[in-house]
């Protein structure tokens, strides 16, 4: 006696699979939007010139219900062109070191990009096959160089914003100071600018990153899916005898 079988495993296939999609549906915080902060939207722009390694901190938020942390997917920074011909350039993420860049460890991630020449916005990602973890209700540092700094003739521009809002997920935000590496003191200092210093230029970016769902949240995944293939199996089974 002929069957359907093929027909019926690739029925059963996609109800496994609209199971799973139908749990990701029910949990919220595990797909939520991969914006996380940003104030590229907000006005206020001069253009500050990278003739040190420059650096703005950003904090990740709390966890929502459900999540453990976030996965850095890109960063996104203003530039507005060159002077001389620079070279070199690198976008890194470092950790928080008492309230300034930890300078003295490995960068948590030296990221990817094009070579920011254009007065433009320009996407930063992790390299391949680099998965970059975020705590939860942490401060990391986005830093800007290139070879050669500090130099008088060759460097990159970035822009400051001199408006402090912001738009972000809950308990995210980006600091609202601009710090510079002094090689002469081999110290992080604070930018201030104005006669009385209270001026602070922190860069424009914006931080996109994955919610990452509790292991709980992965195990009712994969139960629903298993109990949407033994339905689907147990019927098969009843049709067979049926039909028999």
């Amino acid at each position: 006696m002929k069957t359907d079988r093929p027909r019926r495993t690739s029925q059963g296939l996609k109800l496994t699979l609209a199971a799973l999609l139908t749990a990701l549906a029910l949990q919220p915080d595990a797909v939520a939007q991969s914006f996380a902060v940003s104030n590229l939207g907000q006005g206020g722009e001069i253009t500050r010139d990278i003739v040190a390694s420059t650096a703005t901190s950003f904090t990740v938020g709390p966890p929502p219900e459900g999540l453990t942390g976030w996965t850095l997917d890109k960063v996104t920074g203003r530039f507005w062109g060159i002077t001389g011909s620079p070279s070199g350039f690198q976008a890194m993420i470092l950790n928080d070191d008492s309230s300034k860049p930890d300078i003295f460890n490995s960068p948590l991630a030296t990221l990817t990009g094009p070579d920011p020449r254009g007065r433009r916005d320009y996407d930063f990602v992790p390299p391949a096959g680099t998965t970059i973890f975020l705590e939860p209700e942490t401060t990391y540092w986005l830093v800007y160089t290139s070879a050669g700094l500090p130099s008088n003739f060759n460097y990159y521009r970035t822009r400051s914003r001199t408006d402090m809002s912001q738009a972000g997920l809950r308990g995210w935000d980006i600091g609202n100071d601009l710090w510079f590496w002094d090689s002469n003191d081999g110290a992080w200092e604070r930018l201030r600018t104005g006669t009385r210093g209270e001026i602070r230029l922190p860069m424009k970016f914006g931080v996109e990153a994955t919610p990452v769902p509790e292991p709980s949240e992965y195990a009712l995944f994969f139960a629903l899916g298993l109990g949407a293939f033994v339905f689907w199996h147990r019927r098969c089974q009843r049709e067979q005898r049926t039909a028999a």
